[in-house]
């Protein structure tokens, strides 16, 4: 069949399309190059960029220039409720250590530090495509996720203690992460209980492979572990940390609860209570 170029005149809604068209292009052309520059570190480096960098903090890096980052370090680590003072010290060095390596990794790349973790395996940073490069390559890193920049309370729509419902126009209002009761009884009560649903893809464990079963154990202590270091300065302490079950319990002040309002890592907040004592 033979085809004929039919004209006609291009409208508004066409100029509209096209350009939709040029800026997704755009896009892809940013996070294209900045997939190049990442593969400046090498073969090696870039398959591992696959499971250690996400792709939305690629994305972002190539949108702004530089990304804020969280970034797990590979130190061994258990809560410090269960240590004595000579471990928790000495778990401290060591984390204290490998942020110090990893610091001496970077020096000549774009980055910053925005905080150091004394509890936590982590340090959160700024960094650009060459600084990320040389995360994704290192043998100190576990993992990268994507921080957030700290906002104050007024910025965030985080409504006051006893405030009933969540700020008129936010997603919160839609679905509450942190029902308005908790703001009110730790307002009351200084701090309270409560169990912290976590954002990690779960399935009962019986249905699961070895493999599987293994990886989301990991995902589950990784997204802890991210909130933990959202925690860091707050009033807070670890009641109960989960394996199979994407979840945390935890005994938090007003500042805390705040943050799990925030968190990206955090699906929902519910209230605990405390365990009862063994006969």
């Amino acid at each position: 069949m033979l085809l004929t170029p039919v004209t006609r005149q291009i409208t508004k809604s066409d100029r509209a399309s096209v350009g939709n068209v040029f800026i997704r292009m755009q896009h892809l052309v940013r996070t294209g190059c900045f997939a190049a520059l990442l593969s400046v570190a090498g073969p090696a480096a870039m398959a591992q960029t696959v499971g250690k960098i996400p792709r939305d903090v690629i994305e972002e890096a190539a949108a702004h220039g530089t990304v804020l980052v969280l970034v797990g370090l590979k130190v061994p680590w258990q809560m410090e409720s269960i240590l004595s003072e000579d471990l928790i010290r000495t778990q401290r060095e060591a984390i204290n250590a490998a942020q110090g390596n990893l610091l001496i990794e970077l020096s000549g790349t774009k980055h910053k530090i925005t905080r150091r973790y004394e509890q936590v395996p982590g340090i959160a940073l700024e960094v650009g495509a060459d600084a990320l490069a040389a995360l994704a390559r290192s043998a100190t890193v576990v993992n990268v996720l994507l921080d957030r920049p700290v906002v104050n309370a007024t910025n965030e729509g985080i409504r006051a203690p006893g405030q009933r419902g969540a700020p008129a126009g936010s997603a919160e209002s839609k679905a509450e992460k942190v029902p308005w009761q908790l703001f009110k009884r730790v307002a009351n009560d200084g701090t309270i209980l409560v169990l912290a649903g976590l954002r990690t893809p779960w399935q009962r464990e019986d249905s699961l492979s070895e493999e599987l079963l293994a990886l989301q154990r990991a995902a589950i202590l990784n997204a802890q572990s991210y909130l933990l270091a959202e925690l860091a300065g707050t009033q807070f302490n670890v009641m109960r940390l989960y394996q199979k079950i994407p979840g945390i319990a935890l005994r938090v002040g007003l500042d805390a609860l705040k943050v799990l309002e925030r968190s990206s890592a955090v699906t929902n907040v519910l209230p605990d209570r405390p365990a009862k004592p063994s006969p």
